[in-house]
């Protein structure tokens, strides 16, 4: 399968006011570059959607779940993440969308298909997080040595010296023995 098209074939429905069909099915995706980050998908996306004719148009409403491998934003280990997005789209016949609102985003029906990769990904996109975490409580790498914290302290002595709030430390006044 094409990894830049998911189409759904709606000739059934065209003429058919309501009618739905409803999508079960496995979706091959690429891998999903947002700034530095890449998402590699572990297997097929699952897509469970209803496509239905409203009159005005095509109307697809669903979820897409699929694990993807990413790298953690702190420690940099790979781990599998999770996702599940919702997937919408609006989809009219070609000539059709004069009188839509500007802001409505809407594809359009080619030759009796829909093609659905395009809302996929954009819902993805917005789902993905920007810097990912295996864990919220993740501690990193220590900035000295590069050793994994989550396996424990490494034993370095924080470097202090650089600090922008160094200078503070002198407005203070001395402690005093007690």
């Amino acid at each position: 399968m094409d990894q830049t098209s998911y189409t759904v074939d709606v000739r059934s429905i065209l003429e058919d006011l309501g009618s739905t069909i409803e999508l079960d099915a496995d979706v091959d995706l690429p891998l999903i570059t947002l700034g530095e980050q890449e998402f590699a998908p572990t297997g097929p996306g699952h897509l469970v959607a209803s496509v239905t004719n409203t009159g005005a148009g095509i109307v697809v409403s669903g979820t897409l779940e699929i694990t993807f491998m990413a790298v953690c934003s702190r420690c940099l280990r790979e781990f599998p993440l999770p996702v599940s997005t919702p997937v919408e789209a609006f989809f009219v016949n070609p000539g059709e969308d004069h009188d839509l609102p500007e802001e409505q985003e809407v594809g359009i029906i080619h030759e009796g298909s829909v093609d659905l990769m395009e809302q996929i990904l954009a819902s993805l996109a917005l789902e993905l997080p920007f810097a990912p975490l295996h864990a919220e409580d993740c501690p990193g790498i220590c900035p000295q040595c590069g050793v994994d914290l989550v396996d424990g302290p490494c034993g370095c002595e924080p470097d202090r010296s650089d600090s922008p709030f160094a200078a503070l430390k002198g407005l203070l006044p001395p402690e005093e023995p007690s």
